[in-house]
């Protein structure tokens, strides 16, 4: 069977189904294994696998931006720009594994934890199993966790004090700024015209006012993540 087909071919992608069900549990088993694994490593082998890691989740992403503009004609070719809050986590993942930047490191962790795992839970993918887009989807989505988790548990990261909050200002920065971009392109990036049917949006009222709304429980979250990985007083 071709692993690679096309939009027209490939069956619709069903939430809860077989196949994503079987992708979380292929994602979770990876996660645990790479970390389980690496922690038992020499801290010079644990950044040069995070270096490799983020190597991979770069052209990982490429490939995945370029497949979204080649192949899925089924969307309008301003939709498949890769300007989604995820895109840019990301480059942002990247840039913690390769260079751990405290800021970059902050906003890895806290923003692919409190939104970006939003993804693996409720995908919006239009293709599902066996297509490109469905592997790209997940192993993309699966790295994004990976990363986020390798920065405290192998690279021994530690948060600053605030960092949550700073992070939090800068996912809060990109929504502000891709507003506009909706406005001009009539797109939906960062969710903030309307929530996608099935996501948590739903449960916070209508857009664009369920981006303050998430405000609280974004606050209650983020600050629960911080005190797993502050830096501890002795």
């Amino acid at each position: 069977m071709d692993l690679f087909m096309t939009g027209e071919m490939a069956p619709l992608f069903v939430r809860w189904s077989l196949p994503h069900w079987t992708a979380l549990g292929i994602v979770a088993l990876a996660a645990g294994g790479l970390l389980w694994g690496c922690r038992r490593l020499r801290m010079e082998s644990r950044s040069l696998v995070g270096k490799i890691l983020g190597g991979v989740f770069l052209l990982t992403f490429l490939m995945e931006t370029f497949g979204r503009i080649v192949r899925e004609h089924w969307e309008p070719w301003q939709d498949r720009l890769p300007l989604h809050f995820c895109n840019l986590m990301t480059l942002v993942c990247f840039i913690a594994l390769w260079f751990r930047t405290p800021w970059a490191c902050a906003v890895a962790y806290f923003g692919v934890l409190t939104a970006s795992v939003q993804g693996l839970i409720t995908p919006m993918l239009h293709d599902g199993f066996p297509s490109a887009a469905f592997f790209a989807f997940f192993v993309g989505h699966g790295l994004l966790l990976i990363s986020a988790l390798y920065l405290p548990a192998v690279l021994q990261w530690r948060a600053r004090p605030w960092d949550d909050m700073r992070a939090l200002g800068l996912c809060d920065a990109y929504l502000v700024l891709i507003i506009p971009v909706n406005i001009w392109l009539d797109t939906n990036y960062g969710f903030t015209r309307y929530a996608p049917a099935g996501t948590v949006l739903e449960y916070f009222g209508s857009a664009p006012w369920y981006l303050l709304t998430l405000q609280i429980p974004a606050l209650v979250l983020l600050r629960l993540l911080y005190l797993t990985v502050r830096v501890r007083k002795k």
